[in-house]
């Protein structure tokens, strides 16, 4: 195939052109995520509250991309939606699987499976953002004025340097992925539903370690605004 660029033709192999003009599909036959979240509500609505129904192309969602359930191999068998005060609460069956204990009923986030999916890496730093969270805390009580226009009540604690981006990234450099696969071995999400880090492990420790030696910013709604605007 021939294309003109300003009067000069150029021979363009048909092969790169398929590749050009073929859009890899969001997940399955799916082009986008829109798409996969309309035809799976379709399956879900029709569905009564506490009426247990079965869908392959919702088993295979969590199979495939749970962030728990794809590691471990686990495919909920049936499913059912739990009317709660945010309209329903969605629950999968995974009696069907060998598990210790057995687990039958457990609740779990079809919509979560269709954002983008996380890394091992992205679990270790959500761990950390909450581990901080009580220091953050008693820094706050300390610091009840923003420290910036040292005017307005501090409504966030920031960490002033280093950011916490760069925090955890020092970090990343003394860790190997098997001290990650080791981190979350232990994790169980059906009996605790959010990782954290665990007590005594050589992450946890480094974490502990750098953060302890970080210099927090108590900070007005305002002033903290404007740190996330130089990043």
């Amino acid at each position: 195939m021939f294309r003109s660029i300003k009067g000069i033709y150029y021979f363009t192999p048909s092969n790169i052109l398929m590749k050009r003009s073929r859009k890899q599909n969001f997940w399955k036959h799916f082009q986008t995520q829109k798409a996969a979240i309309l035809e799976i509500r379709e399956i879900i609505d029709v569905h009564p509250f506490n009426m247990p129904f079965e869908s392959e192309l919702i088993s295979d969602l969590i199979f495939e991309r749970h962030y728990f359930c794809s590691k471990h191999k686990l495919r909920p068998s049936r499913f059912r939606k739990i009317k709660s005060y945010s309209c329903y609460s969605f629950e999968g069956d995974f009696s069907n699987n060998t598990l210790d204990p057995p687990i039958e009923w457990h609740a779990v986030s079809w919509t979560k499976c269709l954002k983008k999916e996380q890394t091992d890496w992205d679990r270790m730093i959500r761990a950390m953002r909450d581990r901080c969270e009580p220091v953050k805390t008693a820094y706050k009580l300390a610091h009840p004025t923003c420290e910036a226009c040292k005017a307005a009540p501090a409504v966030e604690v920031h960490h002033a340097a280093p950011s916490f981006i760069d925090l955890t990234k020092s970090i990343r450099v003394d860790v190997e992925d098997l001290d990650i696969e080791s981190c979350l071995s232990d994790w169980n999400w059906f009996h605790k539903k959010d990782f954290a880090l665990p007590e005594g492990h050589k992450i946890t420790k480094l974490f502990d370690a750098a953060h302890e030696d970080c210099r927090l910013e108590s900070l007005c709604k305002k002033c903290h605004n404007k740190t996330k605007k130089k990043k």
